[in-house]
């Protein structure tokens, strides 16, 4: 294999993909946006919601409000997040279903001498009815919890106030949290579980034009049999068209990391004071190389698998099919990054995309196991030599170049 015919090939399939408007909005455009775009709409989303809430009093519905012990009552009354709603508005479709419909929040119904039984020193009980499904619901049921816990305990310092005990017979000892995990952690957990699958899938879309094009796109305009009669050898074709695709989509990934740590670095903390300290995050530059280091054989595994699916294609329509389907065989494994619990093990660390995902979630966070780095890295790395040799061994078989 010459070195000197390989360059040519790849710098003149280069110049042409970078012709092409779709190669540039997948490997360039897309990249650079996406992420900001989603960190911006996320933290705004954040920001619009939160307040939202806060602002929004619950509409309740009380029965039997007469059995409230008056202090209780005036509490529920003066609460500026609490709506007081006459229940004679739900008579044509009855309490329960009206909750259903969203029509309010929640119900609260207080059994006959409530008040009575508490002046008695004994136990009563309040039911809370809401819709858990909905946001608006949850919301109203936390919020009058917390007023009843805060009505218990001025109820009970009274009583013992009243047979003259300390309060804080109740509490023996205190209990002092502390969460040691630094924010780095805390926030990439959070943000971890997202990027990870965004980095890999702009890794896949940025590559997948380029080899679609190389190979069907060659074939159907005409243009592959003129390349065959070059003095090239058909391995060095494989391999100068290899590295176009492989350098698209590490383009495309490494714009994805670029536009990450500018707006981790630049357009979070802008937002840090309204959203507190959730998206506050530094990005060392070990994390940096990492994610990079990474996502090298990745992209070697997708670009050599995309060539082989478009060297056996027959028409540029019908290697878009294909890749579609491929499409979810990498959404799906990118996809464990979200999910809760899944830790990286040897096992893991060997299968393509998991292996990356979860690396670049633990990276995010600011964790680095370099055991399993090294072995995703193997793994990544000879998956990424099949795939090129495969795509190589496939473009030799005259039967699958002139598939008709």
């Amino acid at each position: 294999m010459k070195i000197s015919n390989v360059v040519t090939i790849f710098r003149k399939e280069i110049t042409d993909t970078l012709r092409d408007r779709r190669t540039l909005v997948f490997m360039l455009l897309i990249p650079l946006a996406a992420i900001p775009l989603l960190m911006m709409g996320m933290s705004k989303l954040m920001i619009s919601q939160i307040s939202k809430m806060e602002e929004t009093a619950s509409r309740i519905v009380i029965t039997g409000r007469g059995w409230l012990p008056g202090e209780l009552d005036s509490m529920l009354e003066a609460a500026s997040n609490f709506t007081i709603v006459d229940s004679s508005e739900f008579a044509d479709t009855g309490l329960v279903e009206a909750l259903r419909m969203g029509r309010y929040e929640a119900l609260v119904a207080v059994p006959d001498s409530f008040a009575a039984y508490l002046d008695d020193g004994r136990q009563g009980r309040i039911e809370i009815k809401c819709d858990r499904a909905e946001l608006a619901g949850e919301q109203a049921e936390d919020r009058l919890v917390d007023l009843f816990d805060e009505y218990q305990e001025l109820l009970v310092k009274q009583r013992l106030a009243l047979h003259d005990i300390d309060a804080a017979i109740l509490e023996p000892f205190e209990v002092n949290r502390e969460n040691v995990a630094p924010m780095q952690k805390m926030v990439g957990e959070k943000l971890g579980m997202m990027l990870p699958y965004l980095i890999i899938i702009m890794c896949f879309m940025g590559a997948m034009y380029p080899a679609i094009d190389l190979a069907a796109g060659e074939k159907e305009r005409g243009t592959l049999e003129t390349l065959l009669v070059s003095p090239a050898t058909r391995g060095e074709f494989v391999v100068g068209k290899y590295l176009v695709v492989l350098t698209t989509g590490l383009v495309a990934a490494l714009l994805s990391l670029g536009s990450l740590v500018f707006s981790v670095k630049y357009m979070v903390h802008s937002l840090v004071a309204q959203v507190g300290e959730m998206l506050a995050m530094e990005l060392e530059p070990t994390t940096v190389l990492l994610v990079a280091l990474i996502i090298l054989p990745l992209v070697g595994i997708f670009a050599g698998v995309l060539m082989s699916v478009s060297i056996f294609a027959r028409s540029f329509k019908e290697a878009q099919s294909y890749v579609t389907a491929l499409n979810m065989a990498v959404i799906l494994p990118a996809f464990v990054s979200i999910l809760p619990g899944v830790e990286l093990t040897y096992t893991l660390s060997m299968i393509p995309v998991v292996n990356a995902s979860l690396i670049l979630k633990e990276a995010i966070s600011g964790t680095i196991m370099w055991n399993y780095v090294i072995v995703a890295l193997l793994s990544n790395s000879i998956l990424a030599g099949l795939a090129l040799w495969f795509s190589k061994k496939w473009f030799e078989r005259e039967s699958v170049i002139f598939r008709m």
